[in-house]
């Protein structure tokens, strides 16, 4: 079972719709995976809520979803639950998902994670953010306490100005980044009321008439976007692996 998570230390960075993107492909692979929700925005129990509908059921079987708030949650706990979830052998993934602030117990939870994403979007307030979350990272990493880690470009809209280019070179200072990055589209920007992409594909092919069948290639995009996300972190883990 593949630990993942996103961390940075302030919210609006797409930690939940890295996250998010990610269910959506492991679904559409066939995969499972289970979702603990350690943020008090409780993003997960949202995302299934809005998946199952009177409407439509958007959800899948093969996820687990478990709300573990941060401030009312032991580590031992959550331990407990990634080895109980490891042990079934039921989950290909655990998705870990955190609150965006720089605390205690998201700092040792990275210690659990194969992999952890430091989602960032090349604007001025994150650019403030994103060394400090950096520097935790570096730190741990050093310490040999926590798996891999890399940048995850999100809310990207065009490429980035010269200026954009520089800043953020120099905040990273070498980091490693996804070649994968997010794009700010409007299905991006709600998945959290979307429901699994493939899911909405396939409701909307069985259902949809007239301009709501135009939106099918749209969604059809977002999931290719998905999926290319987590075959690039696959290929990550797999990767280090080896090196390992």
């Amino acid at each position: 079972m593949k630990v993942l998570t996103a961390y940075s230390h302030k919210g609006g960075t797409g930690k939940t719709t890295a996250l998010l993107m990610l269910t959506s492909a492991i679904e559409a692979k066939g995969r499972s995976a289970l979702l603990i929700d350690c943020d008090p925005h409780q993003s997960f129990g949202a995302f299934k809520a809005h998946s199952v509908t009177e409407d439509a059921d958007l959800w899948s079987e093969r996820f687990d979803l478990f709300y573990l708030p941060y401030e009312a949650t032991t580590l031992r706990h959550l331990e407990a639950q990634l080895l109980t979830a490891d042990e079934s052998g039921k989950y290909d993934y655990a998705l870990v998902n955190l609150s965006g602030t720089d605390h205690p117990f998201n700092r040792h939870v990275l210690r659990y994670a194969e992999l952890t994403l430091l989602p960032f979007a090349p604007s001025a307030l994150d650019l403030m953010e994103l060394p400090a979350a950096l520097e935790v990272i570096r730190a741990l990493g050093e310490e040999g306490e926590i798996g891999d880690a890399r940048v995850v470009f999100t809310k990207m809209r065009s490429r980035m100005n010269a200026a954009q280019s520089a800043y953020v070179e120099a905040a990273l200072e070498g980091f490693p980044v996804l070649g994968t990055q997010i794009r700010e589209t409007a299905i991006n920007g709600d998945l959290v009321m979307r429901g699994l992409l493939g899911k909405r594909i396939a409701h909307l092919e069985a259902h949809a008439r007239g301009l709501q069948r135009s939106e099918i290639p749209r969604y059809q995009e977002a999931l290719k976007e998905c999926i290319a996300l987590l075959d690039e972190i696959d290929a990550t883990i797999a990767q280090q692996g080896e090196i390992a």
